[in-house]
């Protein structure tokens, strides 16, 4: 297997680790967070923290997606047939693709007022 190969799937398990360490961040997080509101649990987790949670949760998304890019950079060099960059290629995109939307979205999250500071019910 050459070097590249082999790099290329250090940087694969790094962004596992990268998921993993994220998910149990933003759910010790949420945790904390549910524990802490003044609201019933279902109500808590519809809210505010459940909107922190996706935020967490995305932001860590986002970051294996670009190491998970720059893994498939290596691996299309360590395979250079046409058939194996084409396919690369592809997954690089749809990678691309979903880093910018979700990137999008958190951002959209972000800017929301928080509905803590509401005085209406939401639900009719």
């Amino acid at each position: 297997m050459p070097l590249i190969e082999q790099i290329a799937d250090v940087v694969d398990g790094l962004a596992v680790c990268v998921l993993l360490t994220g998910l149990v961040i933003s759910v010790v997080a949420t945790i904390r967070n549910a524990r802490a509101a003044d609201t019933p649990f279902i109500e808590t987790m519809t809210g505010d923290v459940l909107r922190g949670f996706r935020i967490s949760l995305g932001r860590w998304l986002l970051t294996a997606l670009e190491i998970l890019i720059v893994s498939d950079i290596l691996h299309s060099i360590a395979h250079r047939t046409l058939e194996e960059v084409a396919f690369l290629g592809g997954v690089v995109a749809i990678r691309i693709l979903l880093s910018y939307f979700l990137d999008h979205d958190i951002e959209r999250m972000e800017r929301q007022p928080s509905k803590a500071g509401r005085t209406e019910d939401p639900l009719p």
